[in-house]
């Protein structure tokens, strides 16, 4: 486990009006990309890159309106800016504003770097509704999910795969690329600073009232809180590197003043830089670690380079026995084991570690277990599962965990088999299948769950197909197109599923259309009519009523021009 046990100063600049830095700015060859206003032309910013050695020369130039926030991929092709009201996406040096017919306030964005991907936070403009959406840099937007509580940040990991979401009321959740929810966390301190470099390693940082109120938090694979750490002053930023094993945050003193602090793996702070002069604003680390860059509020920038090495060698066997039982204290034995380990790694002829590394893992293997068998309590044989792998993470060389997880999952298996039976007898097809689908994640090879699940995916398919039919009867066509979708989920294909579609979409497009019609907006009305043309050329209605629809359309578009004659 290697810890920073150096950091220098690589150079110090000024820029007037230097923008808060992007994630991405640093790099591994110690150049560094930022954003600053022209200082003669009004809404006019220029993305200028610094050397190593701190020479600058600018990229690009663009203009728009202040932004508060911009991120910007490593070369400057591509960048993400926001207003309180506004998201512009800046790409091969065109402009174009994201969701540009919605109203919405926008709370924070992040750009994943691999992907051309970003992930942004708003709400409405009452503050009453909170969302956020994936887009891609090309103006399209993939996705928006709503969200229970109100957005501070979000954070992308790097290919964009990963969106963690931390809020105003601690609540802190991650979800993939599809918008499904990997897993929830909460403190119960609001949520001020987030990063994450995927589902294992997520870290937050918190604030309340005073200053001694904040810290940083490191989130596991399965939301449970891994370390959290207490640290003098409010958070403004966190950052990692590509890894997620270099942890820096920014901490703001007072108005005037702030803090760097490096966290080590298990969330000691190892080394730290003061901010006397002006308060941070900004921070990037360069994907392998090895170069950090501040901005300040001044105008200031400043770079750093990191040095590594075995920390644990250089400790006296007293202070490395006492990290290892604060760990411990503090109940992070996975913690604790790993400063052991990394202890005898260093000094291999550290008897006294060893022992406590004994003990240690004697407990780690116990409170697995009892984890595991409360998780099984209570039917939550994934979460059971979770507490196991995490454990033999830890307890490499422990045969008792690897049998504990072979007897758990077999009884995973048989358990959602027969409530999946159970369920498929009542006539409760849904259910069925998520058990079979539980039963299949218990044991991915079982071809017994499988084949059952492909019967329940037929009954369900078959009573979707009966349910759309009915319902498009009872001229419901909406309802039916969502059936007749369930049933293609399931499996169910051919001619005739794709001429029910076909009908109904027949069907719903007439119903809009004649509604609008109603309504006297022709313009509306004429599209429905046109796209069930387009589904059924042969309809005379729809012919019919678009030829009503066109002449309405142009009566009306007359007597405007007339009224605005008068």
């Amino acid at each position: 486990m290697a810890d920073i046990t150096n950091v220098n100063l690589v150079f110090l600049r000024k820029a007037r009006g230097l923008a808060p830095l992007s994630r991405y700015a640093m790099q591994d060859d110690g150049t560094i990309l930022v954003s600053v206003p022209d200082e003669l032309e009004v809404r006019t910013f220029h993305l200028v890159r610094f050397s190593e050695q701190g020479r600058s020369r600018i990229t690009q130039t663009y203009n728009v309106e202040t932004l508060r926030k911009t991120e910007v991929v490593p070369d400057g092709s591509a960048f993400v800016g926001s207003t309180d009201d506004d998201l512009y996406l800046f790409l091969k040096e065109r402009k174009t504003r994201f969701l540009p017919d919605r109203r919405a306030s926008y709370t924070d964005l992040s750009l994943g770097v691999e992907s051309g991907r970003f992930g942004v936070a708003f709400s409405d403009l009452l503050g009453a509704g909170h969302s956020v959406a994936m887009g891609e840099l090309g103006g399209r937007l993939l996705w928006t999910k709503d969200i229970a509580f109100p957005i501070n940040r979000v954070c992308l990991d790097r290919t964009a795969k990963f969106l963690a979401i931390a809020g105003e009321s601690g609540d802190l959740i991650l979800v993939d690329h599809t918008r499904k929810t990997i897993w929830n966390h909460r403190q119960d301190v609001p949520l001020l600073a987030i990063t994450t470099a995927g589902p294992q390693r997520t870290a937050f940082a918190t604030g309340g009232p005073t200053v001694e109120a904040g810290g940083v938090g490191l989130v596991g694979g399965d939301g449970t809180l891994l370390w959290f750490t207490e640290l003098v002053g409010t958070p403004v930023e966190l950052a990692v590197d590509a890894t997620g094993h270099t942890l820096a945050v920014l901490l703001a003193l007072d108005h005037s003043s702030g803090r760097l602090v490096f966290l080590s793996e298990d969330g000691l702070p190892v080394w730290d830089v003061d901010f006397e002069d002006s308060r941070p604003t900004g921070i990037s680390v360069s994907p392998s670690g090895r170069f950090v860059a501040v901005s300040l509020r001044d105008g200031t920038l400043v770079t750093y380079e990191l040095t590594f090495g075995e920390r644990m060698a250089s400790l006296s066997e007293e202070a490395s026995l006492a990290e290892a039982r604060q760990f411990h204290d503090r109940g992070n034995v996975s913690a604790a084991a790993e400063v052991l380990r990394a202890r005898l790694e260093a000094v291999p002829s550290d008897t006294r570690a060893c022992e406590l590394l004994v003990t240690v893992l004697e407990e780690l293997h116990q409170r697995s277990l009892h984890a595991a068998q409360t998780a099984e309590a209570v039917a939550d044989f994934s979460g059971a599962d979770g507490h196991l792998i995490a454990a033999q993470q830890d307890l490499t060389h422990d045969p008792g965990l690897a049998e504990a997880r072979t007897a758990l999952r077999q009884r995973w298996y048989q358990t959602k088999l027969l409530e999946a039976k159970a369920a498929l007898t009542s006539g409760n097809t849904e259910a069925a299948e998520a058990a079979f689908l539980e039963a299949i994640q218990a044991n991915p090879l079982a071809t017994e769950a499988r084949t059952q699940l492909a019967e329940a995916r037929y009954v369900g398919a078959e009573e979707a197909l009966q349910r759309g039919q009915m319902l498009l009867l009872q001229g419901d066509a909406t309802g039916a197109l969502l059936a007749f979708t369930e049933a293609r989920q399931k499996g169910a294909a051919g001619p005739e599923l794709s001429e029910k579609i076909r009908r109904a979409r027949v069907v719903e497009a007439m119903a809009l259309g004649n509604a609008l019609y109603q309504d006297q907006q022709y313009a509306a009305a004429l599209f429905q009519y046109k796209k069930a043309l387009r589904l059924d050329p042969e309809n005379g209605e729809a012919l019919q009523k678009l030829r009503y629809a066109q002449n309405f359309l142009q009566d009306t578009q007359l007597s405007d021009r007339f009224s605005r004659l008068e």
